[in-house]
């Protein structure tokens, strides 16, 4: 058998061609990185960003919410699971909207969370 009569099979050929491809991305990838030496708010020690930029409005709202969320978890005790898992997505969403710069849009967010909290009393 001449060395030109052999051919590799689909497969072969395929997996070849992703690890060349894989080998590359990962090569360009290392040679072009390079980290952001200083990013506004980060304390390296910790690990943690400070929230520089959200909003007095925001940071009222989030108090007030949060205030009222541990009195209705206190008043339902071990039951009020669900109105945790609820709330915790809601106000996580809101900081979100806050940190991102929409207040309006997290300001109606607290809203809605104030308002379903009141109704379950």
């Amino acid at each position: 058998m001449a060395a030109s009569d052999r051919r590799l099979d689909p497969r072969s050929s395929t997996l070849l061609i992703f690890a060349v491809s894989t080998a590359v991305a990962i090569a360009v990838g290392v040679l072009t990185y390079q980290p952001i030496p200083d990013v506004q708010g980060a304390d390296r020690d910790v690990g943690t960003v400070e929230q520089a930029g959200v909003s007095p409005r925001c940071a009222e709202a989030d108090r007030a919410s949060v205030a009222e969320l541990a009195a209705v978890l206190e008043r339902h005790g071990p039951g009020g699971t669900a109105i945790q898992e609820r709330a915790t997505h809601t106000l996580s969403i809101a900081r979100r909207h806050c940190l991102y710069g929409w207040n309006e849009r997290a300001l109606d967010d607290y809203a809605w969370l104030r308002r379903w909290l009141s109704e379950l009393g």
